[in-house]
């Protein structure tokens, strides 16, 4: 049986933590969306569900990649853990300029997350980009969720703290299991002699 390191052991941990308030979050949209006043909330309450369903499927593959070990034959969970990251990233920008209070603050989160969204998608379609570049395109989607978790705290406590906060922090455990998998594949590799 495979050995995990401590800090993959963290990640798992946090994974599920993130699993379990996302399936809160999509049990909260489901109940609002049966009491939606209207078309345009009921609209926002099933396209959050759909967001949240994303996520948790998100999180499933990334966690099955981890628990595999980041071995080659187990790619296919890496591809789709990104792909499903790539999904969660373009909704998440329609549903925030569809259904939310539209300022400066959500327009500068909005702008990040395109910029995250065309990292995801390098990471995930480029051939072999290497080692350097890889972490390069990591560190800047890094960067990008820490400044919308950033810019999402006083536009939240302008407009008042909802279950979408979770998702900026979910992200960012996501963010960690492409840090971790990056590693994982390149040391990886360098078993096979192939770094």
């Amino acid at each position: 049986m495979k050995k995990f390191s401590p800090l993959m052991i963290v990640h798992l941990v946090l994974m599920a933590l993130m699993a379990f308030g996302t399936v809160g979050g999509a049990i909260h949209f489901i109940v609002d969306a049966a009491n939606a006043p209207g078309t345009k909330e009921l609209l926002s309450d099933l396209t959050n569900t759909l967001l949240m369903a994303a996520i948790l499927a998100t999180i499933a593959m990334g966690a099955i990649y981890l628990l595999r070990g980041y071995v080659k034959q187990a790619a296919i969970y890496y591809k789709a853990f990104m792909l499903l990251h790539v999904a969660v990233c373009a909704l998440t920008i329609c549903v925030d300029l569809v259904f939310y209070q539209v300022n400066t603050l959500l327009i500068l989160i909005c702008v990040l997350n395109a910029v995250k969204l065309a990292d995801l998608l390098i990471l995930t379609f480029a051939k072999d980009l290497g080692q350097e570049k890889t972490w390069i395109f990591f560190y800047v989607l890094l960067g990008c969720d820490l400044l919308q978790l950033i810019l999402a705290i006083p536009y939240m406590a302008g407009i008042g703290f909802n279950f979408s906060f979770t998702g900026y922090v979910t992200a960012l455990v996501m963010d960690g299991t492409i840090g971790l998998s990056i590693r994982g594949k390149y040391r990886d590799k360098a078993s096979r002699g192939r770094a």
